[in-house]
Order: C-alpha cells, then structure tokens, then sequence
C-alpha cells in the first residue's frame, strides 16, 4: 500500500475567528500504481489534501502513512518523503528559477546528494521522458511555452525517482492540443514507469479519459470514491455541488430518454461513439 490517509482533519487558522475547516475526517487508502482523479470544486479540499501527501501541511488530527510508515512519527525522513511523492503544482513557473533547463532539473537530485554527473544522467534522463529535446538543455527555462514549462516542472520532480507523482491542474491555461500532450505524456510515464499519479482536475473529460479511479471532494470530505463510470452514474448528486459529468454522460442520458437503447455508461467520445453503433447496428437486424 503506497498511501493510506487515516481520520486526517485540517483547520487554518485553528482556534481563530476565522478558521476554516478544510478537512473533515478524510480517508483514503492509494495503492501503488494507481491513476487517481481528484476533482472538487474551489474550496472543496482537494488542494490541501495533496499537500498532506508529501508532508507540506501537518494533519490537526489523524495520521498519513507512507509505505507502511507513519509520517508523523519521531525521526521519520520527511525529506525522503519529499522526493519519493513529487508535487507540481499548478504554476509550474513558480518552480522554475536556474539560469538553464538542466540546471533546473538538476536541483532536485543534487539536493538529494548526488553528484553533479549524477544529477545530470537523472535530469536529461527525465527531460527526454517529457519529450524535452537536448536542445532545450541549455534554454533559459523562463523563455519556453507554458505545456513546456510544464514539461520542465514534471521533469524537475522526475528527476528525483519518485514513487509517487501528484500534479496539480497541470493543464491549467493549456490550449486543447498542449492539454492532450501533456496528459498522454503523464499517461505514457505512468504506464512505462509504472509510478502511482493522482491528477487534480477541473476537466470531467480529461478525468473521465485517462484515470483509473476517481475521487470527489466536497466541504472536506470524499463525496464519492470509485471508478470513472461508477462516479458519473452520479451526475445528479455532482451538479447540486457545482460539478457535472462529461458532457458525453448528457448525451448518452438523453439519447436513452428519447428511446435509444445505449450504454449511458460511457464516458469518453470513443465509448459513446462504440455504444451508438452497436444500438444502430442492432436497429438494422430488426
């Protein structure tokens, strides 16, 4: 098991007038080489959560264990966790700060001790696995295109072998081509590398197309917890808390209430377009 949060509860601004209780008795159990979607919407928790995750914010109440171990305990190597559960967040540039694109990349690692050769193998290693040719090495990181900042801020996180990759909206201000390129490239990482990766999203599309499992917040807590479809059969209940399902899930509802016998299962283009063939083909052996 890769990550199992346990009754966690976080309040800002604990004992204040204005504390906000931005988890409530959360618990999750990750196991290793999960795709997971987190969705919510502002202020639902799911931002603070992941920054439970690699030990950026401190529980108020309950416990996150990693790999067996309780973070919270003496001794624990919180800077061990910090490299094995990487975190982009959602401005990438935010991250970005050398001179160069290898240098960048080459922080994470040599902050972790190893040698400056050895952190440039892991850098350039990690760039061309985020389709970052060897001619971006020696770019200023400030000068590249936002789904290439992007790239570089994976990499910089990659870098660092981590067991477990979190991004936050890292689609956030991408037109749809540089969305897909990012996505398929964090899909293709996820397959070769067989990492656990948790997406946080606001795109019911993008999680309904590449996430294995798909978790929804709402006020601090886990609305719903299950696969992609099993979540969307509640696209009722995801609207009265400012969510909606694919826009495919509407179509399919509605291809169904004017007589047409399809899986209102589907949730990506190519399903919808599968299940409507299938109900035509059968129209026309009647």
């Amino acid at each position: 098991m890769s990550i199992k949060v346990k009754n966690v509860s976080y309040t800002y601004s604990e004992g204040m007038a204005y504390e906000v209780h931005a988890l409530k008795d959360v618990n999750l159990e990750i196991p290793d080489g999960q795709f997971v979607g987190l969705i919510g919407h502002t202020g639902s928790g799911k931002s603070t959560l992941i920054q439970h995750l690699n030990g950026l914010l401190r529980a108020t109440e309950g416990k996150i264990y990693f790999n067996g171990k309780d973070i919270y305990g003496d001794k624990y190597p919180m800077r061990e966790l910090r490299s094995k559960v990487g975190l982009v967040f959602q401005y990438p540039e935010y991250q970005l700060f050398e001179t160069d694109v290898l240098k960048d990349v080459c922080f994470g690692p040599r902050n972790l001790g190893y040698s400056q050769k050895e952190a440039e193998e892991k850098a350039k290693r990690a760039l061309r696995m985020v389709g970052m040719g060897e001619e971006y090495d020696s770019s200023s990181p400030f000068e590249l295109s936002g789904g290439q900042k992007r790239r570089v801020a994976i990499a910089g996180v990659l870098a660092m072998d981590p067991e477990v990759l979190i991004l936050d909206e890292p689609t956030a201000g991408l037109d749809p081509r540089g969305r897909d390129e990012i996505l398929d490239q964090i899909s293709y990482l996820k397959r070769e590398r067989g990492i656990t990766v948790i997406l946080v999203s606001h795109s019911m599309e993008d999680v309904a197309r590449y996430v294995d499992r798909l978790i929804v917040m709402n006020q601090g807590q886990v609305r719903f917890d299950g696969t992609p479809k099993e979540v969307f059969r509640h696209y009722r209940e995801l609207e009265e808390i400012g969510l909606a399902a694919p826009q495919v899930t509407y179509l399919m509802q509605e291809l169904k209430e004017k007589g047409a016998r399809v899986d209102t299962d589907a949730t990506t283009v190519e399903e919808a377009a599968d299940a409507i063939a299938a109900w035509l083909g059968g129209q026309e052996q009647l």
